[in-house]
């Protein structure tokens, strides 16, 4: 009974584990454009030649995008993508989600694998911003789409007309608000040079605002003009100790006027959706020296009554991730 109960549990183990083949496929393919070699139907040993890979690994990447269903074996010995893996996964598809894929597999997993290392050691690993600060960006890019509706209806209901953006990434809010509305003030402060220098090539929308970017820290810039009507600060909180995140509110009260709003994208940690989201997402951060835990509704509420702002808004943007919207006025 002791044996059977040790296979069974084994094979639970196995079946629980498959899931990840799904997401290491799909990783794959979407860093190698596989999926679109292999689009039209193609052989393993084609697209080995063209791209000068390996056609063994190539084959065996292949045998498990066939088992897992992303890939189709054809009769006349093709290999074929499946039509939602190219509308999903590549990079040239409008629907592509591969920039979280990236981001997961070669940012998140790797340190949740070292997480026995860790545990025994006391030195943390360090986030390097000049690595993976443009998967960051993209990641944040592709987190946008589903945010900037919220985001675009507080800055319409308030009738703002200058917004700055903190931690603007590849000015992706900016953007969009600059092709929405005419005569808005755009100012965006991006840390990570090569980001904000890259801003431009990635803004993919006619603008009918101007947008000006600054490759500068957050925390001692200094604006000596008019107050804005909104400050942003999305996908940022965790870059900062609980602690610090004061200097951030102080930041945003500083340089809007009266009324003045901030609009801030995050996960949460003990929020009502993404659970096991954000517990993962405290351990990635917790395993660095330079990254801190989520806030919880509670830790924003305080931070805000400390700093003049009251919480106005909240609504969740990604339930799977615990990603939520929150907007913040002046009182």
């Amino acid at each position: 009974m002791k044996e059977i109960k040790k296979i069974w549990r084994a094979r639970k183990w196995m079946k629980s584990n498959e899931p990840f083949l799904y997401a290491w496929h799909a990783h794959v393919g979407y860093v190698h454009d596989l999926f679109d070699e292999f689009e039209s139907g193609s052989t393993v040993s084609s697209v080995a030649t063209k791209r000068d890979m390996n056609e063994l690994l190539l084959t065996r990447w292949a045998d498990v995008g066939v088992a897992i269903g992303h890939l189709t074996n054809e009769k006349n010995g093709n290999i074929r993508s499946k039509k939602h893996m190219v509308e999903s996964i590549s990079k040239n598809s409008d629907q592509s989600v591969g920039i979280l894929l990236k981001e997961m597999m070669e940012l998140h997993i790797p340190i949740l694998l070292s997480y026995p290392d860790l545990l025994n050691k006391d030195q943390h690993a360090l986030y390097q911003d000049e690595d993976y600060g443009g998967t960051v960006a993209a990641t944040s890019s592709f987190i946008e789409r589903f945010a900037f509706p919220k985001i675009y209806q507080a800055i319409k209901s308030t009738n703002a007309t200058s917004v700055i953006d903190f931690g603007a990434g590849y000015a992706g809010y900016l953007s969009r608000i600059g092709a929405k509305l005419e005569h808005m003030k755009l100012v965006g402060i991006e840390k990570n040079r090569s980001v904000c220098l890259d801003a431009e090539e990635n803004i993919h929308f006619p603008l009918k605002s101007p947008i000006n970017l600054y490759p500068d820290d957050m925390m001692t810039w200094k604006w000596d003009g008019e107050p804005f009507d909104v400050a942003m600060m999305n996908n940022l909180l965790y870059y900062f100790a609980p602690e610090d995140r004061v200097k951030l509110f102080e930041k945003a009260y500083e340089v809007t006027g009266k009324d003045g709003q901030l609009l801030i994208i995050t996960p949460m940690h003990e929020s009502k959706h993404g659970l096991a989201f954000s517990a993962a997402f405290n351990s990635f951060m917790s395993a660095h020296d330079n990254l801190f835990p989520l806030p919880s509704r509670k830790d924003l509420e305080e931070l805000a009554a400390e700093t003049g702002f009251q919480l106005k808004q909240v609504k969740p943007v990604v339930k799977e991730g615990a990603w939520y919207f929150l907007r913040f006025q002046k009182v």
